[in-house]
């Protein structure tokens, strides 16, 4: 008798235990959020089937996705869907064409939802209106040798949620699904890549392929290392510095204003790839500074040079009249100049 009475208290102990974990899940923020495919400029990549998959709500891919190679964490187009809030996700598969390797790959892989979870609740201030946002798109960056890593993106903020490893696969016209095929036709891959008359490239990147070959395989891992540095904008006196976005070479962006520009300090970022900011003169003329690029191997070198332990001040300075701005990068005992990047200087907007 006592024996099934305590067969049933814990029978019910484990039911309540159950229940109670059933209700968290449903009490869990749902979130809109949708996909979409990234690759390298030089690495087109040729979509065959791949999932976002959270427990209530799956985002596909297949071969209707197509060629992609929109540039390192750049989004590509997304695919509209009725759901309106799903739970956030807990599983990535993938398998792609790389046109350049001739190989496919596949994986599946484990995301982390707590990290995930985390990013959504927190979100971001729009600077547009003052109000909080969160993010809104998952992107899938597919680079060469099967590396894969995922962001999650909303406007003017990207940042990395996972780096996974996929294998090379086999996949035969026989088994290939059938508006996948075209895949597996002889010289398909050949015609992508070389011949121009299919725009798989554009034209200065095809032809700085062909002048100084594909970029090294592990560069999207060199792209990942990260550096103890802040931004730091030097103005005439009287002036004040506005705001500042930036882009990153591993495909994270941070768009900086208000408190989040005033206490920033050093943080683990990754090389900058790409920056801006606005600023106002004692007159309260307004004027923007863009560094639209970076000389790759002269940015790389510099922060090499400074190393990931000391604190580096990236660091602007613009004259006057908005018409010229020196950059370096500074630690506690060294300033190193920067000296090709492309810089885009404003005349005072109304």
């Amino acid at each position: 008798m006592e024996t099934s009475k305590l067969r049933i208290l814990i029978l019910f102990i484990a039911g309540s235990f159950s229940l109670i974990n059933c209700q968290n899940k449903k009490m869990e923020q749902k979130y809109s959020w949708l996909g979409t495919v990234s690759a390298p400029q030089e690495y087109p990549m040729e979509v065959y089937k791949g999932a976002i998959i959270a427990d209530d709500f799956t985002y596909g891919f297949d071969a209707i996705w197509g060629t992609q190679n929109t540039g390192w964490g750049n989004e590509g187009g997304t695919m509209s869907v009725e759901t309106q809030q799903m739970d956030i996700p807990t599983t990535l598969e993938f398998t792609w064409y790389s046109l350049v390797e001739k190989t496919f790959y596949t994986g599946k892989w484990n995301l982390d939802h707590e990290k995930i979870k985390e990013l959504f609740e927190k979100g971001f201030i729009d600077q547009d209106n003052g109000k909080k946002a969160t993010y809104t798109n998952f992107i899938v960056g597919l680079a060469p040798k099967g590396r894969v890593v995922l962001w999650i993106n909303g406007p003017g903020n990207q940042k990395e949620v996972g780096v996974f490893q996929a294998h090379d696969t086999i996949i035969t016209q026989e088994k290939a699904y059938e508006n996948a095929k075209y895949m597996l036709k002889e010289g398909f891959a050949d015609r992508m890549v070389k011949d121009p008359s299919y725009e798989t490239f554009k034209p200065e990147i095809r032809a700085k392929i062909e002048k100084e070959g594909y970029p090294a395989p592990d560069i999207y891992d060199v792209y990942r290392e990260r550096y103890n540095w802040k931004p730091s904008v030097i103005l005439p006196e009287g002036s004040e510095w506005i705001d500042f976005g930036l882009t990153s070479y591993n495909g994270e962006q941070e768009n900086l204003f208000g408190e989040t520009l005033t206490a920033d300090t050093y943080k683990k970022r990754a090389v900058p790839k790409f920056c801006g900011f606005y600023w106002r003169d004692q007159n309260k003329n307004r004027y923007a500074v863009w560094v639209d690029s970076f000389d790759e191997k002269e940015i790389f070198d510099l922060f090499q040079k400074l190393g990931k332990e000391k604190n580096i001040a990236f660091t602007i300075k613009v004259n006057a009249d908005n018409t010229g701005a020196a950059l370096s990068l500074k630690s506690e005992k060294e300033e190193l100049p920067i000296t090709k990047a492309k810089i885009r200087l404003s005349r005072k907007i109304e």
